[in-house]
């Protein structure tokens, strides 16, 4: 099999996650980036660090320090970006730490040309790898979904209705811890876990993020809620790919960094 060709994730805070995501790295990468969305010079240096550190299984490491918080999607977007020219994109949560082995499970089920993308667990986010062919076809990821929340879910409403949902692979075994916790959601958001002065920020941003995809994407998008779903963006006649930058919906979820 091929190594991963990029494997990327963006952070604001706390570098100790990162780290342990590089060292549970157990199959061949020919790209680590890691996008420092803090804004602020706090974790500068000490990212710095780990493009020093050798790993027998990551050819090169990056590490990208945005002068401003660009938000989760705006991170994802850059690292499908930057590296145009690879025939997919593993994008990962940075406070994941993968079972020996997993890696391996995701690189052979991306070898599978029929296959859009592969989720680490349940169909999730926190892990997913998504071929150029998806870009292609549904564009990239909504950067007005700042700072972060619903940017992934939004992505799924471009093609849930499609053909192409079922080209998904779901999850793979092994697995993978999400913070503390084994395949599980619920010590994930390390972010504002970390730092709890930005809790209310980002919980508000959640709820703005929220309101604007049912703009988008009508009611339905919500897989627990039997209202309808918009075939194109906001009901009109637009492309699978368009998305929009509004800037005062943006500025007002701005976290001050």
């Amino acid at each position: 099999m091929n190594p991963i060709p990029v494997l990327g994730t963006a952070l604001i805070n706390e570098p100790y996650w990162v780290y342990r995501l590089f060292y549970s790295i157990d199959y061949p990468v020919d790209d680590f980036v890691v996008w420092n969305n803090n804004g602020r010079g706090q974790i500068t240096e000490e990212l710095d660090h780990l493009k020093n550190l050798p790993h027998r299984f990551v050819e090169r490491v990056h590490i990208c320090h945005l002068p401003h918080n660009l938000g989760c999607s705006g991170a994802w977007n850059l690292t499908i970006k930057s590296f145009m020219m690879a025939p997919y994109w593993a994008i990962t949560n940075h406070d994941v730490m993968y079972e020996p082995g997993f890696l391996e499970a995701i690189a052979e089920k991306m070898e599978d040309p029929d296959l859009g993308m592969c989720h680490g667990n349940n169909g999730g986010w926190d892990f997913f790898a998504i071929k150029d062919w998806m870009v292609e076809k549904y564009g990239l990821f909504d950067e007005a979904l700042v700072p972060a929340y619903v940017e992934d879910l939004e992505y799924g409403s471009r093609f849930m209705h499609t053909e192409d949902n079922d080209k998904r692979c779901l999850g793979v075994e092994p697995g993978y811890y999400h913070g503390a916790l084994k395949d599980s959601y619920d010590d994930g958001s390390q972010s504002w876990r970390s730092e709890p002065e930005l809790a209310q920020k980002i919980h508000l941003s959640h709820e703005l993020n929220k309101q604007y995809v049912t703009q988008k994407w009508g009611p339905g998008w919500q897989a627990h809620v039997d209202e309808p779903t918009y075939n194109t963006p906001f009901n009109e006649r637009l492309p699978q790919t368009f998305t929009t930058y509004p800037l005062h919906f943006v500025r007002q979820k701005n976290l001050g960094f």
